[in-house]
């Protein structure tokens, strides 16, 4: 089973002897995966769409992993398994992942996986509120779209909503915090002075990703 460069980010983060459910699982490539390379490992494949989880099942059944993948046509995390102990949501927008991580469903989850492709801070911020704290960032440019690949262990250790626990020696970390000055410099160059408020938080966020990369 083949994964994309992000899906294998992902898969590396799990860990053997979990009880898992795949949120939004598509075509259960992940899934089938982490069944193939993982130890002493369950799975919940779920997807709130029908056909996406009929081809689910047909992969889980080529490979015969019947007995370690079930698949669950499920909205987001409700009603969770109690034996369930790390979600995973990869590949869609920050937004739609804080909406799914609701704190009353996640009583026995330990960890949480997810690869957002924007508002990384609005999830990291999320994961604050509920009682969860980044123990592994890497973020990563898959077919021209930058993720952040993300684990959650639970607890309440001070974070950073911008940087998390990112790495400024990485080169993906140091490409995306160049690229995102950069940009911010293009927006106050082309903002009225009305907009003064804006410019004074572009710059300052400016300020904070110089210091972070330029760290030791």
């Amino acid at each position: 089973m083949k994964l994309s460069k992000r899906l294998e980010l992902v898969a590396s983060m799990v860990d053997d002897n979990s009880n898992i459910i795949d949120v939004g699982c598509d075509h259960a490539y992940l899934s089938i995966y982490l069944a193939k390379t993982l130890k002493k490992i369950n799975i919940i494949a779920s997807d709130i769409k029908e056909k996406p989880l009929e081809t689910a099942k047909e992969n889980i059944k080529k490979y015969n992993l019947d007995n370690i993948i079930k698949t669950e046509l499920k909205d987001g995390i409700t009603n969770l398994d109690s034996n369930i102990d790390t979600v995973i949501i990869s590949g869609v927008g920050g937004i739609l992942i804080t909406n799914i991580l609701n704190k009353n469903y996640l009583s026995n989850v330990k960890t949480i996986i997810l690869s957002p492709n924007n508002d990384f801070e609005k999830v990291r911020n999320h994961l604050k509120k509920i009682g969860y704290y980044p123990e592994l960032e890497k973020l990563i440019t898959d077919k021209n779209i930058t993720y952040l690949c993300l684990k959650a262990k639970k607890g309440n250790i001070k974070f950073d909503n911008l940087f998390g626990v990112l790495k400024n020696n990485d080169l993906e970390t140091i490409y995306y915090f160049n690229k995102r000055s950069l940009n911010n410099k293009k927006i106050i160059k082309s903002l009225p002075n009305k907009y003064f408020l804006k410019k004074i938080k572009l710059k300052k966020e400016n300020r904070k990703i110089n210091k972070f990369l330029n760290s030791k």
